[in-house]
């Protein structure tokens, strides 16, 4: 939810919470040295210590709460957090026979906090782990994306068909017709597409 807030909000907050917690923590030095401060450095300290624990509220408590109050998501970002099983369908062709790859049958793990989101993918053959993560939302359609770049890496034993590799994804969730289904498409460093359609899994 952090990354959906402008740049020039994150900065704000951080250079407000800095010199906020600069005079809070001089408050209490001159506490502890038995000098005067003045009420404006305690309010500060105060402020600072109200600030630290509605960070750590927000990231244990926001999407329990928004589970219950499902407004809240359509408003910032739906909760992902689940395992997902589905399919990958490569639009690799072979060249010398024209064919096409069999469904790959794959399971997703995305792990999300009030300031993160990671996506992990477990294939037949390989596992794909996120690098970054980017979300989109479409708040007038009520649609949204998350996109994130990865890296894959083959299991040993099928290393000599299948070599590590990056790529670039997304995923897209239509909150008014199923909350629970993400489609989306990949794209390969190795020139290779694919088409991505899971379901979470209660």
């Amino acid at each position: 939810m952090w990354s959906l807030l402008q740049r020039k909000t994150q900065l704000l907050i951080i250079v407000s919470a800095s010199i906020l917690s600069a005079w809070g923590l001089e408050a209490v030095w001159f506490w502890c040295l038995g000098e005067q401060t003045t009420p404006l450095k305690w309010i500060s300290f105060a402020v600072s210590i109200v600030g630290v624990v509605m960070v750590g509220a927000a990231d244990l408590f926001w999407f329990r709460l928004a589970r219950i109050v499902p407004y809240m998501q359509t408003k910032m970002f739906p909760d992902l957090n689940g395992d997902w099983d589905g399919h990958l369908k490569s639009t690799w062709m072979d060249p010398e026979t024209g064919t096409t790859l069999p469904l790959i049958r794959a399971n997703l793990k995305i792990r999300q906090t009030f300031f993160t989101t990671s996506v992990t993918w477990k294939m037949g053959e390989s596992f794909s782990k996120s690098t970054r993560v980017f979300l989109e939302p479409d708040y007038e359609n009520r649609r949204y994306r998350l996109w994130y770049s990865y890296n894959n890496d083959p299991q040993a034993q099928f290393s000599h068909r299948s070599s590590p590799h990056e790529g670039v994804a997304y995923l897209d969730l239509d909150w008014d017709t199923d909350r629970n289904r993400l489609t989306g498409t990949y794209y390969t460093a190795r020139k290779t597409t694919g088409d991505m359609d899971v379901r979470r899994q209660p």
